[in-house]
């Protein structure tokens, strides 16, 4: 399990955890739900969905592919006060970190903006329903590879096609397929914080 470097970060209020995000960060999400619990369980990781937050009019949006509907923004404040309009928060741990390529000030800022173009021309692309089930297939029985450029995403296959934009490219199994595990353990993958109320 390489999320272990997120465990015991330090912790954040939202309104101060603002002042310190930047467009490209990574949020990773330790989720409580059924289908998170699962997900974690099968990836054998402490994070259970990932995606990738972006600066636009004073707020934080995340860029994100999720089962109900597909590659989808929401506002960050939204996973801490009103989680798929519940009135609730995220029921779970939710952590920020940064791809080392970002914390060059070198970087070239117009492979960023090629990154969140690229997010917003995948925006309404299915979730891969079957991609869920060719890893479990895979996990319980040993069989069933990745199916590349079907434009349909799981929540780490879209942080991994927009990140490719930039020049990243995750790991993943020698079955093609990526977890959120992958992203988060990369080794230029820097936890910052924990998000919390």
């Amino acid at each position: 399990m390489g999320t272990r470097k997120f465990q015991g970060i330090y912790q954040l209020h939202y309104e101060e955890a603002m002042g310190k995000i930047q467009t490209g960060d990574l949020l990773f999400c330790s989720g409580s739900y059924l289908v998170s619990e699962l997900i974690k369980k099968a990836s054998n990781s402490f994070m259970s969905h990932v995606a990738f937050l972006f600066e636009w009019y004073d707020r934080v949006l995340v860029f994100e592919s999720v089962e109900s509907m597909g590659v989808r923004i929401v506002p960050l404040l939204h996973y801490m006060t009103n989680y798929k309009n519940t009135g609730k928060k995220y029921n779970g741990g939710l952590f920020i970190a940064r791809h080392e390529k970002l914390i060059d000030s070198y970087f070239d800022q117009t492979l960023l903006k090629n990154m969140i173009r690229t997010g917003i021309d995948s925006l309404n692309r299915n979730y891969d329903q079957t991609e869920i089930i060719r890893i479990l297939t895979r996990i319980k029985l040993g069989v069933g590879k990745h199916k590349e450029d079907n434009y349909e995403y799981i929540c780490s296959e879209f942080v991994d096609y927009c990140f490719q934009q930039i020049g990243v490219r995750f790991p993943r199994t020698m079955e093609g397929f990526i977890y959120p595990e992958h992203i988060a353990a990369d080794s230029n993958v820097y936890p910052m914080f924990e998000i919390v109320s």
